[in-house]
């Protein structure tokens, strides 16, 4: 199987010839591992077979002027497009920004700026076309790769903002969900328009944190799922699967998602409790479960590693609907020793 078919057929309930695979390391951690033994000009998933791909890029800001307000040679602190005043450092990976203050904090704020949206030719790269065509000319599977309406929206209000607008004025938090879906949407068919193509979707959207999901699975049945699953009916429709990416113990909405439309859900973060040996025995392959494989065991000893690729994998393949990935992404804790072992023992136990 091409990576291409090899992923659709796991999507689509089937069972391919091997596990899919991904991984994103941090920036961090590929200096490591071009020290370690990585080449450095060689293409990571080509070393290892990785099956996924994407393109992104597309513009979903309010597009106020950017402001800096200070910068050091650690960190700028600058108002973004969103209208956002925050701090960003100055390194590749492994930090959160920090948001100081918002212009979009009231639902008279949002409707005052709401008509900034419009979607023109310009929210997407110029590039695009060839985009795409460069990255389904490698046959792996190409991912529109984008954050979803929740994602969107919350850090425009913060999220201690938004969260109070859900359950203060739910009507708003239904217009800006509402309005993020339709933009992804229109944004979409810009990239057919200019001649673009991919083979699904891949949405970002944390709704959860170490202990639970960020909000009731009940609050979100009433304001997000709607928005949720019409995108995933609107690339459904269009022969495009739809990937999750949701931080955080989510399993409370994993029957939620299932119901959305969604064909995977990722990273499933091991560091929360989550266990895809648990997940499959429940869910079986209603839903494809990618991720799982604890950064801690990976960045352990040769046993560490061996016994949670043995004992995941073997289950979670169980009857397809599984593709391997760290629990999260790959800090530089993580060793090119480490991670080369992982790959040789997958291609050990994740072959049908």
């Amino acid at each position: 199987m091409t990576s291409r078919e090899r992923i659709m057929t796991i999507l689509s309930g089937g069972i391919p010839d091997r596990v899919g695979r991904d991984e994103d390391p941090w920036g961090e951690t590929l200096d490591r591992w071009h020290k370690e033994g990585l080449g450095e000009d060689e293409d990571l998933g080509e070393r290892f077979g990785f099956d996924l791909g994407g393109i992104g890029g597309c513009d979903f800001s309010f597009r106020f002027d950017r402001e800096v307000v200070e910068e050091t040679d650690e960190h700028v602190i600058a108002w973004d497009a969103n209208g956002v005043l925050r701090k960003d450092l100055k390194r590749k990976s492994g930090y959160t920004p920090h948001w100081y203050d918002h212009k979009i904090k009231t639902r008279e704020d949002w409707f005052a700026h709401k008509d900034r949206f419009a979607v023109t030719r310009d929210r997407v790269p110029e590039t695009i076309q060839g985009d795409c065509d460069r990255a389904r000319a490698t046959d792996r599977f190409i991912c529109f790769y984008n954050t979803e309406p929740y994602e969107l929206a919350w850090p425009v209000f913060g999220q201690v903002g938004i969260f109070t607008l859900m359950m203060d004025d739910p009507e708003l938090i239904r217009d800006v969900f509402d309005t993020y879906a339709g933009m992804i949407i229109e944004v979409v068919e810009t990239i057919f328009g200019a001649g673009g193509d991919f083979d699904g979707a891949f949405f970002y959207g944390d709704l959860g944190y170490r202990n639970t999901t960020l909000f009731s699975p009940a609050l979100y049945r009433e304001l997000l799922f709607p928005q949720h699953q019409r995108l995933c009916r609107y690339f459904k429709e269009r022969g495009k699967p739809v990937i999750l990416h949701s931080c955080g113990k989510i399993e409370a909405l994993i029957p939620l998602f299932i119901e959305a439309g969604f064909a995977a859900i990722q990273p499933i973060e091991a560091k929360t409790g989550m266990d895809v040996r648990k997940l499959k025995a429940e869910f079986d392959n209603k839903i494809t479960f990618y991720g799982n494989i604890d950064i801690r065991k990976l960045s352990g000893t040769r046993a560490d590693i061996e016994e949670e690729i043995r004992s995941k994998v073997p289950v979670a393949m169980k009857g397809g609907g599984y593709i391997f990935h760290s629990d999260h992404s790959v800090p530089p804790t993580v060793s090119w020793e480490n991670y080369c072992y992982a790959i040789e023992l997958l291609d050990k136990y994740g072959q049908y």
